[in-house]
């Protein structure tokens, strides 16, 4: 899907859902550190959280781009995730949510 595949009411309501997911997801990672750090006990525990953190940060990075090519499974992606509703994608076409909706079930 391209740019030209979406009107500017879409592509608002894309981005504003897209910055929301990642703002959430932010959120979430911190949560998530506080408890596991809190936990932090060994050298193993420690390089643990190293991996996990490194994985999130791949995680993170990899939808840090709005890029229209790919957008309909990054936001089916953060519908999984539970950072984004479906209420959040409110002014998409029906077309758009069905594919989203679809990818976001695997």
């Amino acid at each position: 899907m391209s740019a030209t595949d979406w009107t500017s009411e879409e592509e608002a309501v894309a981005r504003h859902a897209f910055a929301l997911g990642k703002q959430r997801s932010v959120v979430i990672l911190i949560e998530t550190l506080k408890d596991q750090s809190a936990k932090l006990d060994t050298p193993e525990s420690i390089w643990s959280l190293h991996d996990f953190l490194s994985t999130e940060r791949y995680q993170y990075e990899g939808r840090m781009e709005f890029d229209f090519s790919n957008i309909l499974f990054t936001l089916a992606d953060m519908i999984k995730q539970d950072l984004i509703k479906y209420d959040d994608l409110n002014g998409l076409n029906q077309l758009k949510l069905s594919k989203i909706k679809a990818m976001s079930m695997f």
